[in-house]
């Protein structure tokens, strides 16, 4: 229950006049939040994703995949 709603009572029963309404409900302060989170918002994760590429333990034609891959020896450069 809110001072509005007993003072619309009062005023509805004539017991207090506009006036007085006005008086009564100036100090009152209405909180209104500025933000409310978000429920479905979630962090973004900023990890780094998985990387498939392979290293240079085993850098030779037939670790290829397919056979018609063009394969440029790294140490012909």
């Amino acid at each position: 229950m809110t001072k509005a709603i007993i003072v619309q009572r009062l005023l509805d029963k004539k017991e207090i006049t506009a006036e007085e309404a006005v008086v009564l409900l100036q100090s009152e302060t209405v909180s209104i939040p500025r933000y409310t989170n978000n429920p479905y918002y979630t962090s973004p994760d900023w990890s780094a994703p998985p990387v498939w590429c392979s290293d240079n333990t085993s850098n030779t034609k037939q670790d290829w995949e397919y056979s018609d891959t063009k394969y440029t020896d790294p140490n012909k450069n």
